[in-house]
């Protein structure tokens, strides 16, 4: 059977080579001339900087998925400096390993920590809520701006004002829903060994990785196994005994298609199938994102570089919603003599950044390093990188969307859905959603 994947990013190389590993004949249309989408690498003059994510924390099925390419021995741990995070709220505040001692120091007040002892005793609410609804009723709104606030930025690039946390923290709503508290499930789950306290952090205990060239270096691999088109910009599709793809030039045909693809490019191709559905897809809201790699000697570094980076308190946010110390994250980053950093500016709660001139950009970025990390020097090496639309917003909606998707599907056979678009943003999220999306064709 032939099978199109409609995007070449992570979600839909992994995808394709699953498909193939299963027997279906699969080329992959991918609009642009690489691959890859947000993750791509650049390597100058001793640096090398991630475009998009710098590595993945530990999941089973991304490392079983590595494995099964053949690419595990590539796999770099995340160096011991990376443990340390900092949140800025007028000063660096190290996060502690053991988050209980949160409660034992003065990065909360008195009146956070007694919300605590009552969070016990909060009703759960069964209904859908943005983030600062649900993080504002069960722990106090300092909660949300000095921790789960900065998180939703530093994951989603989101204002948390909007976004879902059943379709964002679905294990924190779980938690509440299921213990009736976050506290008394956090105690019960870890009392039964199922979890520890990174069930509801979610992103400060578990082990991150990368690869020694570079995050591209996995696409790259992936892609010499599979028949990748570049340069294909699909356009629209047809239902007849098969299903037929056009492009700008070409006219393909399969048996499944896989959309793996931006929302809003999935929506123009499917509008003569369902224009109800293309509309849900084109209103899908996308983050923009600037993304400014600076590289400093290595005399000019504190002790805050030797870390993995941090988060801003959301009331202390000019310009940069999160900064990265990236070679103190992992090695072959920069040369020995150098350090570079990371820094993500705009997302959700600051759009207008996007607008900005490369020279307004900079002056942002230094001011906020010296600012924030006390870092007082002139930069060796820069690179600016600009999403306009970069990360998906899950809002209140997500859940309409996600079952009008489904309902597509069961209305059209050989039609799936894949992508950060609709069941996570993360590296890890588009390897699981394709092994899921594997199962299910199975069981047809």
């Amino acid at each position: 059977m032939k099978a199109i994947v409609i995007g070449a990013g992570i979600s839909g190389l992994s995808c394709a080579y699953l498909l193939q590993k299963e027997g279906f004949e699969v080329t992959v249309l991918e609009k642009e001339n690489y691959n890859g989408g947000k993750i791509r690498t650049i390597k100058e003059n001793e640096y090398l900087v991630e475009a998009g994510p710098n590595g993945f924390l530990y999941s089973e099925d991304t490392m079983k998925f590595i494995d099964q390419t053949g690419f595990s021995h590539n796999i770099i741990k995340a160096k011991q400096s990376s443990n340390r995070k900092f949140i800025y709220d007028g000063r660096l505040y190290e996060i502690p390993q053991k988050q209980q001692k949160l409660l034992f120091d003065n990065f909360l007040s008195i009146k956070s920590k007694l919300a605590l002892l009552k969070e016990p005793f909060v009703k759960p609410n069964p209904d859908d809520e943005t983030v600062a609804e649900f993080v504002i009723r069960r722990l106090g709104k300092e909660f949300l701006d000095k921790l789960i606030g900065p998180m939703s930025l530093g994951i989603y690039a989101a204002n948390p004002y909007t976004m879902s946390i059943t379709s964002s923290f679905k294990r924190i709503k779980e938690i509440e829903l299921t213990y009736g508290s976050l506290i008394k499930g956090l105690v019960k789950l870890m009392s039964q060994k199922k979890a520890t306290a990174s069930s509801v952090s979610g992103q400060f205990s578990k082990q991150l990785y990368s690869f020694k060239d570079g995050m591209q270096s996995f696409i790259d691999y992936l892609s010499q196994s599979l028949n990748v088109l570049n340069g294909y910009n699909v356009v629209s599709i047809e239902k007849t005994s098969k299903y037929i793809i056009y492009t700008d030039s070409h006219k393909l045909d399969a048996d499944i298609v896989v959309f793996a693809a931006p929302a809003f490019e999935v929506a123009k191709i499917i509008e003569s199938l369902d224009n109800k559905l293309s509309q849900h897809l084109f209103n899908i809201p996308y983050s923009p994102i600037v993304l400014i790699a600076l590289a400093f000697s290595k005399k000019f570094a504190n002790s805050t570089v030797e870390s993995y980076g941090y988060l801003f308190d959301l009331n202390k946010i000019n310009s940069v919603i999160g900064v990265l110390f990236d070679s103190s994250i992992f090695d072959y980053r920069s040369s020995n003599s150098s350090f570079l950093v990371r820094m993500f500016l705009g997302g959700a709660l600051r759009q207008e950044i996007i607008q900005k001139n490369n020279l307004e950009l900079l002056q942002c970025a230094i001011k906020e390093l010296q600012r924030s990390a006390k870092i007082f020097a002139p930069f060796e090496y820069y690179k600016i990188i600009k999403y306009k639309k970069a990360i998906p917003q899950y809002l209140l909606n997500h859940k309409e969307i996600i079952k009008a998707i489904q309902t597509f599907e069961s209305k059209n056979p050989g039609i799936y859905f894949t992508g950060n678009t609709f069941y996570g943003v993360g590296f890890n999220d588009c390897i699981s959603n394709s092994y899921n999306l594997i199962k299910k064709i199975q069981s047809i």
